[in-house]
């Protein structure tokens, strides 16, 4: 009962439509993004924090760049393939997607710091390292597809609510409760001053209902870092990241069934007929942005580090454009029609604090763990424009009420023998939803991968499988009574790096 309490409340969150909830949903996705990663690091179940020595330390801890020793340019391109399985309406429903990105790209030049004749070249400034680089912070691709049979409710209920005591005459142009009006898939009742559908949806004639939804889009980030080592023990570096957001989603809902037929001068026939609606959703949003990080990694002791790292919001301006149309050519009414809702404000995202810790074995070995902590609770959305300040206060109290703080763990390992060097890890990022106190919308990662490295030069290959649990529902209603689709949400990544040392 809990977990159903539970995907209620986010299916709640989680669908889109042109209430202020689409942009509470946006704002947590766009929040949700990892450090940027080699796929030696993404191999090790990304645990970066407190090792250092990768180039993945230009969007993670910068400080890791302070133990380079020599200048180094590496490429990691990526396979990646979703699946999303879903179970509406007690029907599954499986759908893949497949594409190749590139994850990484960058660039560390290493400046060794002069020294007099007769200092001692292992105190005070060592050396600086600065480098560049591009990371996918975040992919949004992926299909959904889902779909079954439902004999207690229809999307005309969801349209009969939005009306709500508003007559007919004065329904809002372009609105969907306008649009339902309009096909007869709703009606007003004058005594009780509400609208009510038109559809049936009963055991004895339910509805088929199916809904596809593609998505695309990443964020991505283009790092300028440096850092300095100080004695060979303690490693402090920054940097800025300027980041790119891009979003979109195509979704079209589909329902036929029975309804109550209407002749030309709508007057009600006495007979019922077929109908079949589709209603079009689609969203496009675009948005730039900037953060910056800090951090420190220190060598506690023989083979000990320690790091941590303290990533500030991302703040954003974003552009959003936003279409719903209700389609019922040749069924009920026959007419067509849409409206494209333009929206643009500012997006902070939350500060994200990182604490890691790595240990070598025996000069052969490695294990490291790193642990986030993130606020969810604190995305705040801002606006220029005052005439949408009641939206964007509506935006922020969604977002208090429904979000919480999160704390995200990664665990790795590696193995080296002679050239060949063996990994594997673990990584969860934690729900952030309040109704979730079991943690089911937890995201799961396990990964695993090996290296090779002759000279100055190094290949690695890692293997990331990421899991998440999710719901979605076409339509909502004010008794919660909506179906609700369970979607289990996977991703296998397959990441090559290919790096030189110069």
């Amino acid at each position: 009962m809990k977990k159903i309490i539970t995907l209620l409340v986010v299916a709640i969150v989680a669908t889109t439509s042109n209430t202020y909830a689409q942009y509470a949903s946006d704002a947590l996705r766009f929040s949700q993004t990892n450090y940027g990663s080699t796929a030696r690091f993404k191999a090790m179940g990304n645990a970066q924090v407190g090792v250092g020595g990768d180039i993945s330390s230009l969007g993670g801890n910068p400080a890791g760049l302070g133990l380079f020793t020599k200048s180094e340019f590496s490429l990691t391109p990526e396979f990646n393939q979703t699946g999303m399985n879903a179970n509406y309406l007690g029907q599954n429903t499986n759908t893949d997607k497949s594409e190749l990105n590139v994850n990484q790209i960058g660039a560390v030049f290493f400046m060794p710091a002069y020294k007099q004749k007769g200092q001692d070249t292992k105190k005070g400034l060592i050396s600086a390292v600065f480098g560049l680089g591009y990371n996918r912070t975040n992919d949004y691709s992926g299909e959904l597809n889902y779909g079954g049979s439902n004999n207690k409710n229809s999307i005309a209920d969801y349209f009969a609510e939005l009306g709500g005591s508003t007559t007919p005459n004065n329904l809002a142009t372009g609105s969907l409760e306008r649009m339902a009006y309009d096909n007869y898939l709703i009606s007003y009742d004058s005594p009780a001053n509400n609208y009510y559908p038109e559809t049936f949806a009963e055991t004895a004639s339910p509805n088929m209902q199916r809904k596809n939804e593609v998505r695309s889009g990443s964020i991505s980030e283009f790092n300028f870092s440096g850092a300095v080592n100080v004695s060979n023990q303690f490693y402090i570096g920054a940097s800025i990241g300027l980041v790119d957001l891009k979003y979109n989603s195509d979704a079209q809902y589909e329902e036929s069934g029975k309804a109550r037929e209407y002749d030309a001068g709508g007057n009600l026939t006495g007979a019922n007929i077929n109908y079949k609606l589709l209603f079009n959703q689609s969203q496009t949003t675009k948005g730039s942005g900037v953060n910056g990080r800090l951090g420190v990694i220190f060598r506690a002791a023989e083979g000990l580090r320690l790091g941590a790292t303290i990533q500030s919001p991302t703040w954003f301006i974003i552009d959003d454009t936003y279409t719903e149309g209700l389609d019922n050519r040749g069924t009920i009414r026959g007419t067509t029609a849409s409206k494209t809702y333009d929206f643009t404000y500012n997006l902070r995202t939350p500060l994200k604090g990182s604490f890691g810790a790595s240990y070598i074995i025996g000069g052969q070995a490695i294990i490291s763990a790193d642990v986030d902590f993130v606020d969810y609770a604190s995305i705040r959305f801002s606006t220029d424009n005052s005439a949408d300040r009641g939206l964007i206060s509506d935006n922020n109290t969604d977002v208090r009420n429904n979000y919480k703080s999160a704390v995200n763990y990664r665990v790795g390992a590696e193995y080296k023998l002679n050239n060949i060097s063996l990994r594997a890890g673990y990584g969860l990022n934690g729900s952030p939803y309040k109704s979730d106190n079991d943690g089911f919308f937890d995201t799961k990662m396990y990964s695993g991968g090996l290296g090779y490295r002759v000279n100055n030069y190094y290949i690695d290959l890692a293997y990331q499988r990421v899991e998440v649990e999710n719901s979605f529902s076409p339509y909502t209603l004010n008794n919660a009574s909506e179906p609700l689709a369970a979607v289990k949400n996977t991703k296998n990544n397959v990441l090559l790096t290919i790096g030189l040392r110069f």
